[in-house]
């Protein structure tokens, strides 16, 4: 390891030692709580199948673990470490000599391997879930599928509420079921999921959200199904996959004979044997929550990991929030591209003051306020372009490098609300449904009058209210100076606002002598 040259980020070498796969994930934390993937490794070893045959590791997969640890060792040197961490599953909480291989990788490597509990496992996968996809304020359900367990995890934004950890992995699935029919496995997995699932649904849970290489492999089979995803690598860490394509992609896998499974998109050789006991899993889960939305994360336990690191480790300068990752990453998006970040930050200000005050009139989710409050942040941010049509400017930019930790259909209602800010007809992406054109129709609405509030960028207005009164809007505003350069600006941008509700804009301003200025 390096000696510490700038207090001012942090690298993290984490190594999640799954009971399917060794991962490396090389990760730079800044203090604005940004994370910039450095490097990525992945050994697939199975390990857990050995022992969930054996009961042990053979002396030739504790050499390969050991010869796999010493080569991240490597690269995390090679890319300037400050710490390295390891954390083991669910093959060495069960394997009879799990210490033999813990004490042969220290000796080797200098890495002491932690082997945390399944409620640890599941606890770090959700802080990465949440670091990635900002869940909102109702409750979803995390699934995440490993060679030795399965992980269930309820929470919303700001907590895990409750979680599962489920000896159902698919390598052991494999090696207890290597001569079974499906209907035997089902019945199994019927059996041992019945009570977990009916404790998590009791939770309403309003989206499902799928972690892990199996999981993602059946993701991305799904997603070339679907015509509308062609494209999978687009740097996003979570993409929104339809329910019917997932539960087509499970029976269309199931139905497909190990050796064809590879030429499945999305599924490799290496995972043709297990992906079908991921299928039944997912096919069982789909079956028994309800929900229409369903999510792929790219980020699971290395990730959670590095999460930990940075918050704990004493000689960190800084600790991570994973509920704060996603703005890091708006606000890396601003500095990147010159926003004038005192009036895209007062602009969010006011924009949610209003969709507070009107909610009974536009009644959107509170996940649609959050994306309203991001819109508003990077709405500007198309001037670095040009100041010449920089709605439109804004929208490419936000779609061409999106901002980390929001799904495919949040960056379209971003970037639409963005590209509509100014005038004129409204953006919309053509992937979006009715309700998502609603929702970028009251966004840029909002957006609009908030904007045209800080017309001259100097956050002149104090306190903003709006209220409704029959027929009219009003808009109850406190400065200390004149806001000539804001009335004009309202007086253009009110139209779409006034048509939404078909009620007319009045503005009360206090504080300048004057007792009402009518717009």
């Amino acid at each position: 390891m390096r000696a510490r040259q700038n207090v001012s980020d942090v690298i993290v070498a984490a190594m999640d030692l799954g009971s399917n796969s060794f991962h490396l994930a090389v990760v730079k934390v800044r203090p604005d709580l940004t994370l910039e993937p450095v490097a990525k490794e992945r050994e697939m070893l199975r390990l857990g199948e050995l022992v969930y045959r054996d009961g042990c590791f053979s002396p030739e997969s504790i050499q390969a673990a050991v010869e796999t640890v010493a080569r991240f060792v490597t690269v995390g040197a090679r890319f300037g470490a400050d710490v390295m961490v390891a954390k083991a599953t669910a093959a060495f909480r069960d394997a009879e000599n799990s210490q033999e291989l813990i004490d042969a990788i220290a000796a080797s490597t200098g890495v002491h391997v932690q082997v945390i509990s399944g409620h640890e496992e599941a606890a770090l996968i959700f802080d990465a879930i949440r670091a990635a996809c900002h869940l909102g304020s109702r409750p979803v359900l995390g699934v995440d599928l490993g060679g030795g367990s399965l992980e269930l995890m309820l929470g919303d934004q700001r907590q895990l509420i409750a979680a599962r950890s489920l000896r159902l992995g698919v390598g052991r699935l494999k090696v207890k079921f290597a001569d079974s029919r499906d209907a035997q496995v089902e019945e199994y997995l019927a059996r041992e999921l019945t009570e977990p699932l009916m404790t998590l649904v009791n939770y309403s849970p309003t989206r499902v959200v799928l972690t892990s290489g199996t999981m993602n492999a059946i993701g991305r089979f799904a997603l070339s199904i679907d015509s509308n995803h062609d494209e999978l690598d687009d740097g996003l860490l979570a993409r929104a996959v339809g329910r019917t394509a997932l539960l087509e992609a499970c029976s269309k896998i199931l139905a497909t004979p190990v050796a064809q499974r590879p030429a499945l998109k999305g599924i490799d050789e290496r995972r043709a044997a297990t992906v079908g006991y991921g299928a039944a899993i997912l096919r069982l889960i789909l079956s028994r929550v309800k929900v229409d939305e369903v999510w792929l994360c790219s980020w699971a336990l290395r990730e959670g990991i590095v999460l930990h690191e940075a918050a704990s480790q004493e000689h960190f300068a800084f600790s991570v929030d994973p509920s704060e990752l996603r703005d890091g990453s708006v606000r890396e998006l601003m500095l990147r591209y010159r926003a004038d970040v005192a009036h895209a930050n007062f602009v969010a200000h006011l924009a949610g003051r209003l969709f507070d005050d009107l909610i009974a009139l536009h009644q959107l989710p509170p996940e649609a306020r959050d994306r309203l409050s991001v819109a508003a942040k990077l709405h500007d941010i198309g001037a670095f372009v040009s100041r010449d049509n920089h709605d439109r400017h804004g929208q490419y930019l936000i779609t061409a490098s999106p901002p980390r930790g929001f799904s495919r259909r949040e960056i379209a209602v971003i970037s639409s609300v963005v590209g509509s800010h100014t005038k004129g007809d409204l953006q919309r992406a053509p992937e979006l449904d009715a309700a998502d054109a609603r929702e970028i129709e009251v966004s840029t609405a909002l957006l609009r009058i908030a904007d045209a509030l800080d017309r001259s960028h100097q956050q002149l207005i104090h306190a903003l209210s709006c209220t409704v009164d029959g027929s009219r809007l009003e808009l109850a505003v406190t400065a200390d100076t004149d806001l000539g350069a804001e009335m004009y600006a309202l007086r253009r941008k009110r139209r779409l606002l006034e048509t939404l509700f078909g009620r007319s804009v009045h503005v009360t301003i206090a504080g300048v002598g004057s007792d009402r200025t009518l717009v």
